[in-house]
């Protein structure tokens, strides 16, 4: 296959990236055709977020039935501030200023010294969406929103160890990227509907047990127009399951290995639910040593994260993609005074 140089020059035409290419371009590497070629590029631009987030609450538990059963209620002021601005000489595009008195209540009753059941519900307010880059209306960001949680679980006490199980429902507004205008737009509503089982403690001497396996249906029971109403939300998977060990080596005083492995089923990328991610299963292995160190403690720890270094895509925002990391190394100590 024959080599090239392909040189270009940018000229800056306001907003729009004009990339004029006049060299000779390959444009199939099997049966080269040759040609002038000028490509045009739309630039979206670079946006700058300041963002200030305020909390107060205010909570209190009552007991009755001899201590059996346990109200809690409380109140919390919440307040986001956000300010945008676009370019090198941060000219203000956008800015909020938003409050809410959001309520909490949770009630727990004590069956036996094992077994307790409990309900709770809150709301809380969070910052807005923004238009990811990809949209007409890319930079625009949305006035803060409220979710609302309800859940109801059991919880059965073993003294050494611990069941957890809990169903929950999680409502909050969804964003939307209109297929036809290409505008973002955040007025939908996406409901968490789940259940997930958790465990934790020593099941033997020295040794240490958490994790949990959790199933959620992450549904869009609103959207503009109908579209893709009913799918599955971008981002969340519906199975997510982690076990978490600790074993303190009984021959070496102060030494405890640690291992984590993580997995989650299939991730959407798009509203209609034609791309996705595929699940993937990650693996960690460490160890820590607390000794002392002229009469000071000291921690050291060592972690190795995807042990097996597994290549996988991941999505840590609902509007982003990434690789994610490779097998990585960690050393670090920490020392009390």
């Amino acid at each position: 296959m024959p080599a090239s140089t392909i040189r270009s020059r940018v000229i800056v035409l306001g907003r729009p990236l004009v990339v004029v290419l006049p060299a000779d371009i390959i444009t199939n590497i099997y049966r080269p055709v040759w040609g002038d070629v000028s490509t045009v590029f739309n630039a979206r631009p670079i946006t700058q977020r300041e963002l200030e987030l305020t909390s107060f609450g205010l909570a209190d538990t009552l007991s009755f039935a001899q201590d059996r059963l346990h109200l809690t209620l409380g109140l919390r002021h919440q307040r986001v501030v956000q300010d945008s601005f676009f370019g090198p000489d941060s000219i203000p595009i956008s800015s909020y200023d938003e409050s809410a008195l959001t309520p909490a209540a949770a009630v727990l009753f004590e069956l036996t010294d094992q077994v307790s059941v409990y309900a709770n519900y809150i709301e809380g307010l969070s910052q807005g969406a923004s238009a990811p880059s990809t949209a007409s209306n890319s930079g625009e960001t949305f006035k803060p929103y409220k979710t609302k949680q309800k859940e109801v679980g059991l919880k059965f006490d073993l003294g050494e160890f611990a069941h957890t199980l809990s169903f929950y429902e999680i409502t909050r507004p969804s964003s939307y990227t209109d297929p036809v205008t290409n505008v973002f737009s955040f007025g939908g509503e996406q409901r968490n509907r789940g259940v997930e089982w958790g465990f934790f403690g020593s099941p033997a001497e020295h040794v240490r047990l958490m994790g949990g396996v959790a199933y959620v249906d992450p549904e869009l029971t609103k959207t503009a127009g109908g579209i893709n109403q009913g799918k599955q939300a971008t981002g969340i998977p519906k199975l997510q399951a982690k076990l978490g060990a600790e074993w303190d080596l009984p021959f070496v005083q102060g030494l405890t290995l640690t291992g984590n492995a993580s997995a989650v089923s299939r991730q959407y990328l798009n509203e209609d639910n034609s791309l996705s991610l595929p699940g993937r299963t990650l693996y960690d292995l460490g160890a820590r040593y607390s000794t002392q160190v002229s009469g000071y403690p000291v921690t050291w720890r060592l972690n190795i994260e995807n042990l097996t270094n597994k290549a996988y895509w991941a999505k840590p925002h609902y509007t982003t993609l990434a690789l994610g990391a490779p097998r990585t190394v960690m050393l670090s100590a920490t020392v009390g005074f």
